[in-house]
C-alpha cells in the first residue's frame, strides 16, 4: 500500500476526483481509498511515480517507508501564499496576468491522467499565456501551443524560456538595464503611429520611463530581454490613463500608484526572480522542446508537424466561450508597446478571435445567412438552438443582443473547425481535455442557458472525435485580474481521437 497525504488547503470535490484519477494513471493502483487525511493506494505497479502527483503534499517512499514531499508541494510552498492556500503563481506562472488563465494544477493533473510521459508531445490549440506549456515543461514533456493573439504567444514563450535561464542571470540583466535608463532618456523620440497611440494613453512622465526601460532592456542579452519586457508589460495598465480594474476601455478615475513605474518594475522583477529561483532549486533548469506559435487552430495546425513530426500524444486547452470579453482590446496597451500590433490592427484582430463579440463589415448579413442555412454543417441541436435564439429576438433587444444568435453560430462553427484541425494532428487514441464554462443570454425577455461543454462535445463528435465523458468542476476557480467576470460553471470535456 502507498500512503498519500493531502495539501493543507480546502479542496473542491472535482479536485479529489482528479486526485483519484491521477493515482490510477500514475501509480497503476489496483484500488484507491480517499480519506480525510489523504489516500491509500493498493497494489501499485509504479509507486515511484508518486512524486509527480499534483493534489498530494507527500507520499510514502516504497523502499524506506519515509514520507517525502511531492514536487508540486515543493513548488507551491515558495509562492508566498502559505500552506493553507492553493498556489497558482509558482515558477514562471506569475510572470504576467492574463484573462481566463488556465489553473496550473488542472493542467498538470490532466497530463498525468492522460499518461503523457517525458519526451512525448502535447498540444494546446488555445494556449493563451502558456500555463499548460509551463506545466508540460515541468514534467519534461515537449509542448506546442498555438494562438492568434501575439501577446499570448509572446508571454507563453517568455515563460517557457524563463524556466531554462538561471534566475540570477535574469536579475543581473534587469539591474544592468535600470543602470542605463539615464542615457536611454536622451535618445530621440521617433514619432510614429505607435508613439502617438501610447502618448494618448500614458502621462508624459510615465511614458518616458516606460519607453526608456524598453530601450534599455532591448539592448540587453536578447535571451533575457523578452522575459523582462513581459514583467514590464504587466505593469502598464497601472500606470496608464485607462482604468486599471475595468475590462472595458474607460478613462482612469482611480489615483495612480504611489511609487514610480521603474520602482514598481524593480520590485516585480525581484518577486518573479525569487519564485523562479525557488522553482529552479526544485527542478533545476528545465529545457524541453516547447514552443508557442502564432497560428490559428481552426486552419493551420498541420504546420505543427514540422515540430512534432509523428503527431501529438495528447491535447489540452481552456478555450474561449461564446461572446467572450474582448481579449485584444483589453491587452492593446501591451500589444502596441511591445510592437506586436499596430494600433490600426487592434479591432480587426479582435473580430478574428474565436468567441469574439465583434462583427465587421458585411459580416452581419453573411452570418445570418449562414445561420439560417446552416452552411457550417453544425449538428442538428446546435443549429436549432441558434435558429431558436434568432426567432426569439424582439425590437426591445438592443444591438448587442441582436447579434447574439449570429455570434453563437459563428462560435460553434469556429470550434467545429478547430476540432477538425486538431484531430488531424493527433495520434490514434490520443485524448483531448477541454476546460470550458457555460454562459447564458437574455433575448426577448427570456433567459437561455447555454451549456457550452455539452455543445462542444457534440461538435467534436461531428468532426471525428469520440466523447469519453464530461466532468463537472464545481465552479472551477479562475484567478487574476478578470476572475470576477469569469464563468461560474465549468466542466472538463474529455475526447479521444
Amino acid at each position: 500500500m502507498t500512503s498519500l497525504i493531502w495539501h493543507n488547503y480546502k479542496y473542491f470535490p472535482y479536485e479529489k476526483d482528479l486526485a483519484a484519477r491521477e493515482i490510477f494513471a500514475l501509480l497503476g493502483a489496483g484500488a484507491v481509498e480517499l480519506t480525510n487525511i489523504g489516500a491509500a493506494a493498493q497494489s501499485c505497479a509504479t509507486p515511484s511515480n508518486a512524486s509527480r502527483l499534483v493534489y498530494f503534499s507527500s507520499f510514502e517512499d516504497s523502499r524506506t517507508g519515509e514520507h517525502l514531499p511531492t514536487r508540486q508541494a515543493l513548488l507551491e510552498r515558495v509562492s508566498g501564499n502559505g500552506r493553507n492556500r492553493q498556489s497558482t503563481r509558482y515558477s514562471a506562472h506569475g510572470l504576467h496576468e492574463y484573462k481566463g488563465k488556465f489553473n496550473p494544477q488542472v493542467a498538470k493533473a490532466l497530463l498525468n491522467i492522460f499518461g503523457v510521459k517525458e519526451g512525448q508531445w502535447v498540444l494546446d490549440p488555445f494556449c493563451g499565456s502558456g500555463t499548460s506549456l509551463v506545466e508540460a515543461s515541468h514534467l519534461g514533456v515537449n509542448g506546442v501551443g498555438t494562438d492568434i493573439n501575439p501577446l499570448a504567444v509572446y508571454l507563453a514563450n517568455a515563460k517557457v524560456l524563463a524556466l531554462s535561464v538561471a534566475a540570477k542571470d535574469i536579475e543581473r540583466a534587469s539591474k544592468q538595464a535600470l543602470a542605463s535608463i539615464g542615457k536611454m532618456r536622451k535618445r530621440a523620440v521617433r514619432k510614429d503611429a505607435r508613439r502617438e497611440y501610447l502618448e494618448s494613453w500614458f502621462p508624459a512622465e510615465n511614458l518616458n520611463d516606460i519607453e526608456a526601460l524598453r530601450l534599455a532592456l532591448q539592448e540587453q542579452d536578447c535571451e533575457k530581454s523578452g522575459i523582462l519586457l513581459a514583467v514590464a508589460s504587466n505593469l502598464l495598465r497601472d500606470y496608464s490613463l485607462q482604468e486599471p480594474g475595468d475590462l472595458r476601455i474607460r478613462r482612469r478615475i482611480s489615483p495612480f500608484p504611489g511609487q514610480t513605474y521603474l520602482a514598481a518594475y524593480d520590485e516585480a522583477v525581484a518577486s518573479f526572480v525569487q519564485k523562479l529561483s525557488a522553482s529552479q532549486d526544485v527542478l533545476g533548469l528545465v529545457k524541453p522542446v516547447t514552443k508557442a506559435c502564432l497560428m490559428d487552430s481552426r486552419q493551420s495546425l498541420e504546420r505543427t508537424k514540422e515540430i512534432a513530426t509523428a503527431g501529438f500524444d495528447a491535447a489540452l486547452t481552456s478555450p474561449p466561450y461564446a461572446t467572450a470579453l474582448p481579449y485584444i482590446d483589453t491587452q492593446r496597451l501591451s500589444l502596441v508597446w511591445l510592437g506586436l500590433l499596430e494600433p490600426s490592427e487592434i479591432l480587426a484582430l479582435e473580430a478574428r478571435l474565436v468567441g469574439s463579440r465583434e462583427i465587421r463589415g458585411t459580416g452581419k448579413a453573411e452570418l445570418l445567412s449562414s445561420l439560417e442555412a446552416n452552411k457550417a454543417d453544425l449538428p442538428a441541436e446546435e443549429a436549432a438552438l441558434c435558429v431558436r435564439l434568432q426567432q426569439t429576438l424582439t425590437e426591445q433587444d438592443g444591438f448587442r443582443r441582436q447579434a447574439v444568435p449570429r455570434l453563437l453560430y459563428r462560435y460553434f462553427a469556429d470550434m467545429a473547425e478547430s476540432f477538425a484541425s486538431v484531430r488531424r494532428v493527433m495520434k490514434a487514441g490520443a485524448r483531448y481535455g477541454l476546460i470550458v464554462g457555460g454562459n447564458h443570454t437574455v433575448l426577448g425577455g427570456r433567459r437561455f442557458d447555454i451549456n457550452t461543454p455539452n455543445h462542444l462535445a457534440s461538435l467534436a463528435v461531428s468532426r471525428g472525435w469520440r466523447h469519453l465523458e464530461t466532468v463537472e468542476l464545481q465552479t472551477y476557480k479562475r484567478y487574476g485580474l478578470h476572475s470576477k467576470n469569469a464563468s461560474t460553471t465549468e466542466a472538463l470535456v474529455i475526447l479521444q481521437a
